[in-house]
């Protein structure tokens, strides 16, 4: 058994008699003006991801709005899991009360479940501001790599997703790293707001491919320009193409593959 077994890995033995690092999945319960969300996670930073879940689902409008998150243990031998207790400042709005109520399990989450109209998905989110930031491309390709630095989980156990949020100098502000990818877009989001930057002018980098759920997460909290290693779907694309936004796939050695909004990137 290796000894230096990462927060977010266990060791399992292997029918061959050898042992492996798989990454940790757990439930986590949230606990949010009388709703409960249920999700399967990777622990650590919990109350990052619950930061970011928050806003990247518009259920608050900044960090200000939360008054406190409490974690409460799990207790495998009563079968309680872990639980964050998310006390608000004030009541949810009538959009938000109405994705808390669509939202009974995040792993499915994408603020859409249970809408009429797709095209009412973005109506409540804030404008972007116009061609900001600008960023090279060397900056963005150094952020990809970046990205892959700090996937220690995937690095030992080949099991998890990663994303980043950036300014446009470069500087990394928030970083997660979950079994869920919409998990580590959220922790990442989470801890960039801790540290108080305009995520208006900010960049998320995303280690898998770019579904409009993570799309609207970012568009919801205002992140313009959306990296990924991998392809968008068309509604990604639709989105951001409508939005103003920023979208790039296909982010690997020198290749950048920029889907629309490529005002912002400057070679």
């Amino acid at each position: 058994m290796p000894d230096d077994v990462p927060a977010g890995a266990t060791c399992r033995e292997l029918a061959n008699g050898r042992s492996d690092l798989l990454v940790r999945e757990e439930p986590l319960l949230l606990v949010i003006d009388g709703q409960q969300l249920l999700t399967m996670r990777t622990p650590g930073a919990d109350e990052k991801l619950a930061r970011g879940f928050l806003l990247g689902e518009g259920i608050v409008d900044s960090l200000d709005d939360v008054a406190s998150i409490e974690f409460l243990p799990g207790d495998q031998e009563a079968r309680r899991t872990d639980e964050l207790q998310v006390t608000l400042n004030r009541a949810p709005g009538t959009l938000a009360s109405a994705r808390l109520a669509r939202t009974h399990e995040l792993r499915s989450s994408c603020g859409v479940c249970g809408i009429a109209d797709p095209g009412t998905i973005l109506d409540d989110t804030p404008p972007l501001l116009p061609g900001v930031p600008r960023i090279p491309r060397a900056t963005l390709q150094q952020l990809v790599t970046a990205l892959a630095d700090r996937q220690e989980l995937f690095t030992r156990t080949g099991g998890s997703h990663a994303a980043l949020v950036a300014t446009g100098d470069g500087a990394i502000h928030g970083h997660g790293e979950d079994v869920g990818r919409h998990n580590a877009l959220d922790k990442a989001i989470g801890s960039a707001a801790e540290h108080g930057i305009d995520l208006a002018r900010g960049i998320a980098v995303l280690s898998g491919r770019t579904g409009y759920d993570l799309v609207i997460k970012c568009l919801r909290v205002q992140l313009p320009i959306i990296v990924s290693v991998s392809a968008p779907s068309a509604l990604a694309f639709d989105l951001c193409e409508n939005a103003g936004a920023t979208l790039i796939g296909f982010a690997r050695g020198e290749r950048l593959e920029i889907y629309c909004g490529a005002g912002r990137v400057v070679d």
